[in-house]
């Protein structure tokens, strides 16, 4: 399931430069650990239980780098738990390490759901009549890696047919060398062909399957609404020297609310374009 992608490009980028701008800057724990639920919802949606399953063990040692080493290096805050060569590892700079980790995670999650309904086509109808050029950069970088990858399979196995197969480094490097030297050729011929056929030109027309629908109308003013109650956010929170969540009100209720729902509206977007197909299905 993927009906997410099938929203307008532009309310695409904007809904998830959102999520991943206050999944950075953002102390609030609430905001936090609901960005990190919508991205692992989201994830499941899109990816199957297997991808995000074999993704969860590196993901927690990042979570756990991070929230072991912040109280190891600051020693902020005043409930001391115990010392290590007379430096002091508090409780405060556990929790804070703690809320960063999970800040880290939720948007290494955000990216991989962007990266697999993103894709190269949309980044050149976004930027490409706002800057042809880096929109061409990003979408040749955006299928380098990947491209890279399996054209070194494909060198690599000719490579093992024709040498020594004891000669397994020579081997690496000599097909690591010629993908490298693919890669840039292609990279030359791209951009000549662009060039001949008048990419980037004042006036050019292009062809786009892109429309902004009903729907998406219907789902942007629903995003506008609830992102204008999330920023309105009044209460704060503090870990330094003290735990203090200052101003905690209704219309901070409503706005950790309306923030829950946009990190979980890709997912619910999902359920519903599911349930629909299967209760069409059905008639």
């Amino acid at each position: 399931m993927n009906s997410f992608k099938n929203l307008h490009p532009g309310f695409v980028l904007c809904y998830f430069v959102f999520v991943t701008f206050f999944s950075v800057f953002s102390f609030n724990p609430i905001y936090l650990v609901s960005s990190l639920m919508g991205a692992l919802l989201f994830a499941l949606m899109i990816q199957g239980v297997g991808a995000v399953a074999r993704s969860i063990g590196g993901y927690f040692l990042v979570f756990f780098l991070i929230a072991v080493t912040n109280p190891l290096f600051s020693h902020n805050g005043r409930t001391a738990l115990f010392f290590i060569n007379d430096n002091r590892v508090t409780l405060e700079a556990f929790v804070y390490g703690v809320v960063l980790g999970v800040a880290v995670v939720s948007v290494l999650y955000w990216f991989r759901c962007f990266n697999e309904i993103f894709d190269s086509e949309r980044y050149m109808y976004v930027f490409g009549r706002i800057s042809p050029g880096l929109a061409v950069a990003v979408s040749m970088t955006l299928r380098f890696v990947p491209e890279l990858i399996h054209n070194f399979r494909q060198v690599n196995n000719a490579q093992k047919c024709l040498s020594d197969n004891r000669c397994r480094l020579r081997r690496y490097i000599s097909s690591f060398s010629a993908v490298i030297s693919q890669s840039l050729e292609n990279a030359v011929i791209t951009s000549d062909s662009m060039r001949a056929r008048g990419y980037s030109l004042r006036g050019r027309t292009s062809y786009t399957r892109f429309r902004f629908s009903r729907r998406d109308g219907i789902v942007l003013g629903i995003f506008i609404f609830l992102a204008a109650l999330s920023v309105t956010e009044r209460h704060s929170f503090s870990y330094y020297p003290d735990f203090v969540c200052s101003d905690f009100s209704l219309l901070s209720a409503v706005s950790c609310v309306s923030f829950g729902i946009i990190v979980l509206l890709p997912f619910l977007y999902e359920v519903r374009e599911g349930l629909w197909k299967f209760s069409a299905s059905r008639i």
